[in-house]
């Protein structure tokens, strides 16, 4: 992965092109990395100039594996995909790195299918704005993918959780005030100021065929689409060149290139059987339409089918009554080991302590804490100590012995109008220090039908509209959720 700096350069090795060297001199090009879910991945490898001019390519400072060696993306090897889960599920030691390049992967066969249909919506109602080519199409979405995550943290959306939203987000005139901060914000902060130079560098997508996978003239990437087009919850931004906001739906839609990668990868990881995904028929039957992006009516049974797999991989491991019970440890002494590392400030104003915040870091210091090291009874934020109690339960949870069990659960799915409180209210109250009540909910389909019928519709087989998607997709709950009564264990029961 990366550069091959040991291989001998195809193009000054083979001499002439017309000796046949063409067909080997493309491997100078891209690189061909394995992959469980999608078989091969393309990276473009930077070209000097005469390679590139040989391939029928322009001059270009930067290539994908220039943005796959940056501090920050390298930094996802060290931020596990699946949190806690992977406690539970002992083969799931995949990362967000891994995770990130399936996405890119996932999303440049999205640009290749739909940029047709989306260069005719653009000559259609942006006429007056010249068309993209195919490859900054296609790169821009690729760039998206795999940095959509570049922003997590530590226990990635755990960490959002008891760590991030605590601040505010930078103020942003695109969204209403009072929004708290995420990983999303991060990582729009990251691609803006550490990753803009090396992604306006880029010049090409994957590809042998120079007039398919080079820009053309003038065109580079923008980094604010990539920014744009990462955002949640998505932002409306009318200076956005229409193609951009085109593509939005792919990354914040009924379904996305994220959830359309890890799904499947970690159900294989895992090892559990979420059912078919049949992923490649919902990509042939979707286009650009007037309204958007456009699912064609025979393509409904692979969407209902993929979101129940989605469901399911919420219910059977991202639920997990384990996974939830040392998710319960883990709230106490998240946000005091935190503060213990990198201070009291929002990492959007230190993105450079920020980078050096990784898993890695964090359970190496825990390690420490629950051996009865750097300990303090008063700590100072930064200083690297926590209490002797934080230290305490950090060794339960390194052990993998969650001081909760599972005594009653419910299960319901409801629409927005019906919340089950009458359910949730058997599991009894809460009792500080010896029972929890844990409510794990999910959007089994897009909650809001206005705004899912914004973000996708149907096309009838007779090319008519076909009715909202939001009513195709009834028979899925718009809520799931799954609640639990945890009581504290004694001390003699820990496991």
């Amino acid at each position: 992965m990366g550069r091959d700096v040991a291989d001998p350069d195809p193009v000054s090795s083979a001499g002439d092109p017309g000796d046949g060297a063409a067909p080997a001199a493309i491997f100078a090009a891209v690189n061909l990395l394995s992959d469980p879910i999608h078989g091969y991945i393309e990276l473009t490898k930077r070209l000097g100039r005469d390679q590139a001019l040989r391939l029928g390519f322009g001059e270009e400072a930067a290539a994908e594996e220039d943005v796959l060696d940056t501090p920050w993306v390298q930094r996802l090897r060290r931020i596990s995909q699946l949190q806690t889960s992977r406690w539970v599920f002992p083969t799931a030691e995949h990362s967000r790195f891994t995770h990130g390049l399936g996405v890119m992967h996932e999303a440049g066969l999205w640009a290749r299918r739909l940029y047709p249909s989306l260069r005719e919506d653009v000559l259609r109602v942006a006429s007056r704005d010249p068309a993209p080519s195919e490859a900054l199409v296609v790169e821009t979405l690729r760039v998206a993918g795999l940095l959509h995550d570049v922003g997590h943290g530590p226990f990635a959306h755990y960490f959002d959780e008891h760590v991030l939203h605590a601040f505010p987000a930078p103020p942003d005139p695109r969204r209403p005030a009072g929004k708290r901060l995420s990983h999303e914000d991060l990582s729009q902060l990251i691609i803006e100021r550490e990753l803009a130079d090396v992604i306006r560098g880029l010049r090409r997508a994957p590809g042998e065929d120079a007039a398919r996978s080079a820009f053309g003239p003038g065109e580079s990437i923008d980094p604010r689409w990539i920014s744009f087009l990462v955002s949640k919850p998505r932002l409306a931004d009318p200076s956005m060149p229409h193609w951009v906001r085109r593509l939005q739906p792919l990354l914040s839609g009924v379904f996305t290139v994220d959830n359309l990668d890890y799904v499947r990868r970690d159900a294989y990881l895992t090892g559990v059987s979420a059912g078919p995904v049949d992923v490649e028929r919902l990509r042939r039957y979707c286009f650009i339409g007037p309204a958007g992006l456009t699912l064609y009516e025979s393509g409904l049974g692979a969407l209902e089918m993929f979101l129940t797999a989605r469901l399911f991989m919420y219910q059977q491991v991202y639920f997990h009554r384990a996974v939830r019970a040392i998710d319960l440890d883990l709230r106490e002494v998240f946000g005091p080991s935190v503060r213990a590392l990198v201070g009291e400030g929002s990492p959007a104003d230190a993105l450079g302590a920020y980078a050096d915040l990784d898993e890695y870091a964090l359970l190496h210091q825990a390690a420490l804490w629950s051996r009865g090291e750097m300990l303090a009874a008063a700590p100072r934020p930064g200083d690297g100590r926590v209490t002797p109690e934080v230290g305490a339960l950090w060794r339960n949870v390194l052990l993998r012995r969650p001081r909760w069990r599972s005594e009653m659960e419910v299960r319901a799915g409801y629409e927005p109008d019906a919340y089950p409180a009458d359910l949730v209210a058997s599991l009894g109250t809460p009792v500080p220090g010896a029972v929890e009540i844990d409510l794990a909910t999910v959007d089994a389909r897009p909650a809001d039908a206005t705004e899912t019928d914004a973000l996708l519709s149907i096309a009838g087989r007779d090319g008519r509209p076909a009715g909202p998607v939001s009513r195709a997709l009834a028979r899925l709950p718009a809520w799931s959720l799954i609640g639990r009564r945890y009581v504290r264990r004694a001390e003699s029961d820990a496991p």
